[in-house]
């Protein structure tokens, strides 16, 4: 142990194999409880191997504690000389902001590069981060950005509690006033990066989101927030193309995942299959409304530029200045395509929730199967879970619809 002293990431990295140790051997105490599994001698064995565990690590933690950088509760050096360096450089350089709206890498590029592939380390160091908008906009490289992001929030890695504290301290940074701003003097800014920069922060958004989306609505009670704080930060994130985009192809796998672990009650079944599908409803009116809001917005870009004419002093006679306009609303009809996409956007978004559909009662079939509810895929369904399935199914259209009239009604 004294040599390990000497090194502190080798020291580290035996901490993180006795967790892991450890977790092993409660699970398997836990199987030797259970049953016609029980091995009172076995059981006896793994507990005085857990008890020299626990000794082994306390013994860890309290060299790691004594660390210079405070390592209370942590494993991971690289983690806390992250934390430690990034905090003390944002702290002491007020211009942060500014230099990474400019071309070279900075010192917050250097030091996330670091830790934000690893699921860990990068969830650590957010939550560990009181001012998150460097972790958000301090960042240059966008490479670097995503991976921290998407590391920290992965459903494979994260739970949903974490994952909700994540991702809801990240939109509230990102649609706030953004006040800190202020201190930064305007030629130090360069807008056309500033511009590129937030777009590319709100298409990063949308990935990180897209397989939480349904915690932003009808399971918002999983994150603790209401459906229309929900629905307004998905509504505002949804204004990105590329946001919209990640949106839509991951609803279906975040349907999947969220029904495919269902209660064992018939009642919390249902009221969990209702809130997904209220989610569908609200997520695929939002996407189908972004689709529309662009064509307008199109259609109001091409009349502003249609009406420069009119706006310059060219003192042409009343007949011209007829033809003019009269051309410019020809124009606008034939490349207007506002009314045109409301309905195809429409047909999409019902083509959309008969594929969902058929991906719901996948999931609530694959529940089954594991729960025990179902022994064989091949067997004939109970009455009560056909029923249960053809609800999953209508309820895509019915609480569905539900959801989309808040999507509507939210600002």
């Amino acid at each position: 142990m004294s040599r390990l002293a000497c090194d502190p990431q080798r020291l580290a990295d035996l901490a993180r194999f006795l967790r892991l140790t450890r977790d092993e051997i409660e699970l398997h105490i836990r199987l030797t409880e259970i049953g016609d599994l029980a091995i009172p001698q076995v059981h006896s064995n793994l507990q005085q191997s857990l008890t020299l565990l626990d000794r082994q690590e306390t013994r860890v933690r309290q060299i790691l504690n004594s660390s210079f950088l405070n390592l209370t509760d942590s494993y991971s050096l690289s983690f806390n000389s992250t934390a430690y360096l990034l905090n003390r450089w944002v702290e002491h350089h007020q211009a942060w902001w500014s230099d990474a709206t400019h071309g070279e890498p900075t010192k917050i590029d250097v030091l996330l590069s670091k830790v934000a592939s690893d699921p860990v380390d990068a969830g650590r160091l957010i939550d560990s981060t009181t001012f998150l908008a460097p972790l958000i906009y301090g960042c240059h490289d966008l490479g670097t950005l995503r991976s921290l992001w998407l590391s920290a929030t992965d459903p494979r890695t994260t739970s949903t509690s974490t994952a909700g504290d994540r991702i809801k301290r990240f939109v509230e940074t990102a649609f706030d006033k953004q006040e800190w701003r202020t201190g930064i003097a305007p030629s130090w800014v360069d807008i056309h990066e500033q511009k590129r920069l937030r777009h590319e922060i709100l298409d990063l958004l949308g990935e990180v989101i897209a397989p939480w989306q349904l915690q932003f609505s009808g399971l918002s009670s999983e994150w603790n927030w209401s459906r229309e704080t929900g629905v307004h930060f998905l509504k505002k994130v949804s204004e990105s193309a590329g946001a919209a985009a990640s949106l839509s192809q991951e609803l279906g796998m975040a349907l999947y995942r969220n029904l495919s672990d269902l209660s064992d009650n018939e009642i919390e079944r249902r009221q969990r299959i209702d809130a997904i599908a209220f989610s569908v409803g609200a997520s695929t009116e939002l996407l189908r409304n972004a689709k529309v809001r662009q064509a307008q917005m199109d259609s109001d870009h091409l009349s502003t530029l249609l009406s420069i004419p009119t706006m310059l002093p060219l003192k042409l006679p009343w007949p011209s200045s007829l033809v003019i306009g009269e051309t410019n609303s020809f124009i606008l009809q034939q490349f207007d395509t506002t009314s045109e996409t409301k309905n195809s956007s429409a047909i999409e978004m019902l083509q959309q929730r008969s594929a969902l559909s058929s991906i719901a009662y996948m999931a609530v079939l694959n529940s089954a199967i594991t729960s025990g509810r179902l022994e064989n895929p091949n067997d004939a369904p109970s009455s009560e879970l056909r029923l249960e399935l053809q609800h999953t199914v209508d309820s895509i259209d019915n609480s569905a619809t539900r959801g989309e009239i808040l999507a509507e009604i939210v600002d």
